[in-house]
């Protein structure tokens, strides 16, 4: 191609080439050429030959002039100006002619300095670790990520928070886990959910690059596994206790005079949302987070979104009669778009529940009631197991608490609301409560089968 004594001016003027591109040789600097886009994106390039393969090294976008006058010659030099790429070429060209490949060098130099960036990555403290994780993995992904951030904040930031990633050993994670793991005060399901919490942030430090090897690989807890929960409300009076203790307008879920006494008994939002609970068969954070544009009382069924259920697909709750008198009652006096608000935030959350039926449960038991501890999730196994003994079939059993059906064709294709079967199953376990707690007996009716077409 011909070459052009290249001016500020030209560079300026150039016309948009048809092609992707245009080059122009400057006749004054050997190598340096000029390259315009269809956008009129402009460039400077040194043109060059090594080891018998021409190359093409990108030196920068071209600057127009301040003015249509040259400048001092400070501007004249300065970085993307023509005098600059003049001189930058004349530099390259050198380096040429002494066996040096320019290319080569700049890829050298990208590699190196990606390599510093990632050895400063690598030097990172667990106190931004744990801001990354709960950023970029567990807000994204988990619906507790709160309760991460809480367990990070309390008990893993204050140990460890300014110690590099990379010092974490095996026997910090030990020493770590060793206040619930070991000795009197042995908590397994709290020691459970610390080794746990710790090998996912090592997982997503290993998963960035920060670390090769985790700390927690294998780790097992001196305390062993928490044994599975069974408990359940099953006899007719621990379930008249639990109803008695969560009755509107009692002495237990009035609004208490002393501030001391707040700990040792329910509000009413408390008291109503365990009682869904039980009619309901939901999850503890279901209930609690539930808003009333997911409810319809006229067709007595409750719709949970996709986006809070556990296995992330919409769930359709048939609601028993009871459930619906409780959710009318509410409704009367809403004043929020949650069913169940709070004072400081938007609505009540689990740990509203669970703390309050602790201290109820203590405070039982200082009244000389003898009835076991129980938690909000207990209830849950409680629907299950009365459902059961009310003879509905597991398969519905399944569908009223939302599980999983790991099966191809409950996974892809069966996509009916099971919403009959389900209404039956919890109208049989209301009667079962309803006859329980009146001291009647509850007839047990077999599950019709659905009427095939």
């Amino acid at each position: 191609m011909a070459k052009i004594r290249l001016t500020e001016p030209f560079i300026k003027t150039l016309p948009l080439p048809a092609a992707h591109h245009a080059l122009y040789h400057d006749e004054v600097a050997r190598g340096l050429a000029v390259r315009i886009t269809r956008t009129g994106a402009r460039s400077f390039l040194f043109c060059y030959s090594h080891d018998g393969r021409e190359r093409r090294l990108s030196l920068g976008p071209w600057s127009p002039p301040v003015s249509n006058r040259l400048g001092t010659p400070a501007t004249r030099k300065a970085g993307g100006s023509l005098d600059w790429a003049r001189q930058e070429v004349a530099r390259l060209r050198l380096l040429v002619q002494s066996g040096t490949d320019p290319m080569a060098q700049k890829q050298d130099a990208r590699a190196e300095r990606e390599a510093a960036r990632q050895q400063a990555a690598r030097e990172i403290a667990i106190e931004t670790l744990a801001s990354r994780y709960i950023t970029e993995w567990a807000k994204p992904r988990k619906r507790t990520w709160q309760e991460d951030e809480r367990r990070l904040n309390v008990i893993v930031v204050p140990a460890w928070g300014k110690r590099k990633v990379k010092s974490i050993t095996r026997a910090d994670v030990s020493a770590l886990l060793a206040p619930v793991a070991t000795g009197e005060g042995t908590r397994p399901a709290e020691a459970g959910a610390r080794l746990a919490l710790v090998r996912k942030l090592f997982s997503f430090a290993m998963d960035q690059g920060i670390i090769d090897m985790h700390p927690c690989l294998r780790m097992q807890l001196p305390c062993g596994k928490p044994a599975p929960r069974t408990r359940a409300l099953t006899t007719a009076r621990d379930l008249r206790v639990f109803w008695r203790v969560t009755e509107p307008d009692s002495a237990w879920t009035c609004e208490p005079t002393n501030g001391a006494l707040r700990k040792r008994r329910f509000i009413e939002a408390e008291a109503d949302a365990l009682r869904l609970l039980l009619l309901t068969g939901a999850r503890a954070s279901e209930v609690t987070d539930m808003p009333w544009s997911e409810l319809d009382l006229d067709a007595a069924t409750w719709v949970l979104p996709a986006a809070r259920s556990k296995n992330k697909r919409t769930h359709l709750v048939p609601l028993v009669p009871a459930a619906v008198e409780l959710l009318r009652r509410r409704h009367e006096t809403a004043d929020s778009e949650y069913v169940f608000p709070a004072t400081r935030r938007d609505h009540i959350t689990d740990r509203n529940l669970s703390r309050p039926l602790k201290e109820v449960c203590q405070r039982l038991a200082a009244y000389g009631v003898n009835m076991a501890p129980f938690t909000p999730h207990d209830l849950r196994r409680t629907v299950e197991t009365g459902m059961a003994a009310s003879r509905v079939p597991k398969e519905y059993r399944d569908r009223v608490l939302n599980h999983v059906d790991s099966s191809v064709g409950g996974q892809h294709y069966n996509q009916y609301d099971f919403l009959d079967e389900k209404r039956e199953a919890l109208e049989k376990w209301a009667r079962r409560l309803e006859g329980l707690l009146t001291d009647a007996v509850a007839t047990v009716v077999p599950m019709r089968e659905r009427r095939r077409a």
